[in-house]
Parts: structure tokens; C-alpha cells; sequence
């Protein structure tokens, strides 16, 4: 007996214990009343006579029934079969530490002059990769000469086409800025905000393209580049 209590889980076995423990048994309330009664009425060597009828009443009452609720509280852990534990036992979840940028420890140990005219030579080849985007687009338009001479099916499926190349090229844009610029121009701008004392960086302007990545506005990647460039000519 007590080799298998040593191997019971008691957290498990409890709450099953617990359920099947009959709190509201109503032959134990009658058996806790008629001891009561009976001890009530033995006057002379009734348990606690010094005390009221009542009083005696319930007393021994409510310790009767505390005494046959734990009892079986303590035979139901002994004896209720013990819960199967099927769940698989979690991994202990490794630590990941945080992969460090080479780029940014790079820019760590540039000298200030260095890091001033890679900066805005980074923003002299955001600008031209702009530049060449937007120029490549608009060459593919039709001139207005050109739609002015077609039929009004013909004008619509143009349109419908320029519209079509329009997202593919904003989209490509934004695959090439992602993989190209927007990392390299993050790290730039975290350095040179350490640099410059930027310590609340939610004062400084919001610029979609840094910030998220998003090609917002009809010059994004210039307006980072702008921003970047601006920064660098206040490092000393």
C-alpha cells in the first residue's frame, strides 16, 4: 500500500477525488443529525452538555460531518484510479538570441567622416534607382497622340494595360527597394540617429518608406533618401 501511494500523483488524483466525493450525501447528514439528536438528548454524558441544546446540536453535527466528509475525502485519494496523462511532454523552448546585423557593427566603427559620405552616397543610389524606375514606366505609356487615334475599345483595353503595368511596376519597385535599400537605409539612419543624440525617435518625421518599407507618395524612396541625407550633413 505504500509502495502505490509513493507512485500517485497527487495534483492529478485530487480533483478526481474531489468529483467523486458526495458532499450532499444524504445518508451521512441523517446519520451527522441523528447523532446530534441522540447527543442531545443523553443529558448526562452527552458530549459538550455545558453548552445550549441548540448549540450542542449543531456542533456536534457540523463535526460529524466534517470528520465523515474528510475520512472519505482521504479514502477516495487512496483508492480512485489515477488519471492517464496523454499529453506529450513540451520541449523546453531553446533561447533565441537575436542575430546582429554585420552592417550594423560595420557602421559602429566608421569614424564620422566615413559614415557622413556612405551615407549619402547610399542616397545618391536610392534617388537614381527611383529615377530609373519612374522613367522606364513612363516611356512604356502611350503618348496622348497615339489614343487620340484609336477606337474607344482600343483606348479602354490600353488604358486597362497601362493600369495593369502600372501595379507591376510599383510592385517590382518595392522587391527591389526591400531587398536592395530598405535594410541597408534603416541601419544608416539608426546610426546616425546615435550618433546625432536622437533619443525619442517618435519627434522625428515619419518617412513610410524607413519606416515599413511602404512606397507611399509619389516620391518615397526619394523622400528617404532626402531624410537620410539631411541627417548625415548634421553629423560633424
Amino acid at each position: 500500500m505504500r509502495l502505490l501511494l509513493r507512485k500517485r500523483n497527487w495534483g492529478r488524483v485530487a480533483p478526481a477525488a474531489w468529483q467523486q466525493l458526495p458532499v450532499a450525501h444524504p445518508i451521512t447528514i441523517a446519520g451527522c443529525i441523528s447523532v446530534s439528536v441522540l447527543n442531545v438528548l443523553w443529558r448526562g454524558h452527552g458530549v459538550l452538555r455545558t453548552l445550549p441544546a441548540a448549540a450542542r446540536f449543531a456542533v456536534v453535527a457540523a463535526s460529524c460531518y466534517a470528520i465523515v466528509t474528510i475520512t472519505e475525502f482521504l479514502w477516495l485519494l487512496a483508492t480512485v484510479p489515477q488519471p492517464v496523462d496523454l499529453s506529450f511532454p513540451e520541449e523546453p523552448t531553446p533561447s533565441v538570441v537575436p542575430e546582429v546585423d554585420p552592417l550594423v557593427e560595420q557602421l559602429r566603427e566608421l569614424p564620422p567622416s566615413a559614415l557622413k559620405e556612405e551615407t549619402l552616397q547610399l542616397a545618391d543610389e536610392m534617388r537614381t534607382f527611383e529615377a530609373g524606375s519612374d522613367g522606364a514606366y513612363v516611356n512604356s505609356l502611350l503618348r496622348p497622340r497615339v489614343l487620340a487615334t484609336l477606337t474607344e475599345e482600343e483606348r479602354d483595353n490600353a488604358l486597362d494595360r497601362e493600369s495593369t503595368e502600372l501595379i507591376q511596376s510599383h510592385l517590382a519597385t518595392w522587391r527591389i527597394y526591400r531587398e536592395r535599400f530598405y535594410r541597408p537605409a534603416r541601419a544608416f539612419r539608426d546610426e546616425l540617429r546615435k550618433r546625432l543624440g536622437i533619443k525619442n525617435p517618435r519627434r522625428e518625421p515619419e518617412i513610410p518608406a524607413l519606416d515599413q518599407a511602404a512606397l507611399v507618395g509619389p516620391k518615397p524612396i526619394t523622400e528617404a533618401a532626402d531624410h537620410l541625407t539631411e541627417l548625415a550633413n548634421r553629423l560633424n
